[in-house]
């Protein structure tokens, strides 16, 4: 099986030691919009259900009113106009509702950043990473709304680096070579790369134990092994790159037939899966992504 080089400072000792160290500009960032780590949280629970979802997201009203904006848009593509939180709710379900909520607290993040060079470049990778994780979850037999929310999550540390540092921009625009070169200049310029970035943000914003994994070790060697989260985001970040969807633009990737052979072994056939559907998939769904608020 092919890989992807991987940061030799994944250790667990040394992930520790970064997420107790940060940077102080990164330790000052804006808390991830609290109701969506509530909402990660309850979700994560069995006993989670519609009325509570509601009166959560209904706690917050602006943020509310743009699930309900999000939900009527052509990223949903709803066939009729839902006008209140709970019949978003219900008509998504549960698990999408929480891929939307991700949707729409993520974009709040970078929207003063996203339509910047780097900022964009960074936004359309963890979408369409997203939308790769959500293609591939069967061949890993996860649910694919989780996978969606896991994939878009993948690269949160990057998009700290980005709000916190200005400057990382410009060592995104100009990174060349292998993502493990780009990981060591991060750490030289910033003295974490955005992996443990990630692990830091992910701990302190409070958000579920799935999300640190994915953050911190999507750059780690491949395992193609069933049930594997975390290897679900890697393959699916591969992917988005493969095809375009790169948040550095110079460093270099495996070509999307290749990454093929990656998939766990199961009873699926691969045949069922087709580059060019994902490939459209993602230019239709990353225009859509141009009509948020």
């Amino acid at each position: 099986m092919q890989n992807m080089p991987v940061s030799t400072r994944r250790a667990d000792a040394n992930d520790a030691e970064a997420a107790a160290r940060p940077p102080e500009r990164l330790c000052k960032l804006p808390v991830f919009r609290p109701v969506t780590v509530r909402l990660l949280s309850l979700l994560s629970s069995e006993e989670a259900d519609i009325h509570k979802v509601t009166a959560l997201l209904n706690s917050d009203p602006a943020f509310s009113a743009e699930i309900l904006t999000v939900a009527n848009s052509s990223l949903y593509a709803r066939r009729s106009r839902v006008v209140t939180v709970q019949r978003a709710v219900v008509a998504l379900g549960l698990e999408r509702t929480r891929g939307l909520a991700v949707t729409v607290a993520l974009h709040g993040m970078v929207r003063n950043i996203k339509n910047k060079g780097a900022g964009l470049d960074c936004w359309r990778h963890s979408r369409a990473a997203g939308i790769a994780a959500q293609w591939l979850a069967p061949f890993y037999r996860i649910q694919s709304e989780q996978a969606y929310t896991l994939g878009l999550m993948h690269d949160i540390g990057r998009l700290g680096l980005l709000s916190a540092y200005p400057e990382y921009h410009g060592l995104l625009s100009s990174a060349a070579g292998s993502t493990e070169d780009l990981l060591e200049q991060e750490h030289q310029s910033f003295s974490v790369d955005h992996c443990e970035a990630g692990l830091f943000l992910t701990r302190t914003w409070g958000l579920p134990l799935e999300f640190w994994d994915t953050a911190s070790e999507h750059h780690a060697p491949l395992t193609g092994q069933m049930g594997d989260r975390t290897d679900l985001v890697r393959l699916a970040c591969l992917f988005a790159q493969a095809l375009g969807y790169k948040a550095a633009s110079g460093i270099q990737c495996q070509p999307a037939e290749s990454l093929l052979e990656c998939l766990p072994q199961s009873a699926l056939s691969r045949s069922h899966l087709s580059l060019k559907a994902l490939a459209v998939q993602l230019a239709s769904e990353l225009e859509a992504d141009a009509f948020m608020p």
